[in-house]
């Protein structure tokens, strides 16, 4: 039988950003070894976004290919602050969304481009995970990761 992992906050692995502020890697293949979620904290400064705008399929990053399988679903819960939900529907119209501590997002497979903005004068932290986590490949080593 297998027991129950703890990540304490203090030792969260950080997680390659593409936008700003924070991300830290709570339940994910490399820290607790899952094999079918992840789970992270952001923490966004005001004025900020933890992504850029971005769809879930292939995603380069660097030297980082990040892969989401066609049924990926990702999910964000917003746990302090406030902030605006954003996505692209075809190449320009833009829907901006208001959100605060206790709403819940969740992006279906095959959702369009997206990105949580903080809107709001503090700091927001937003609770994201998917299942299952993308494959990550840095270099030439492939790797289980998350998104």
């Amino acid at each position: 039988m297998s027991e129950p992992k703890i990540v304490k906050a203090a030792e969260a692995e950080p997680h390659a950003l593409h936008g700003a502020g924070k991300i830290f890697k709570l339940l994910y293949p490399s820290t607790v070894d899952a094999r079918k979620i992840f789970v992270g904290l952001a923490v966004v400064p005001p004025g900020e976004a933890p992504h850029v705008f971005h769809r879930h399929g292939v995603e380069l990053i660097c030297s980082t290919r990040i892969e989401y399988a066609p049924d990926f679903e990702e999910f964000y819960y917003i746990v302090e602050g406030v902030g605006t939900m954003q996505w692209k529907i075809g190449k320009t119209q833009l829907v901006e969304k208001p959100v605060e501590a206790g709403d819940s997002i969740f992006m279906p497979p095959g959702c369009v481009e997206h990105r949580i903005f903080n809107s709001g004068p503090r700091i927001l932290k937003v609770l994201y995970g998917g299942s299952p986590p993308a494959q990550v490949t840095t270099g030439t080593a492939p790797n289980s990761g998350g998104g």
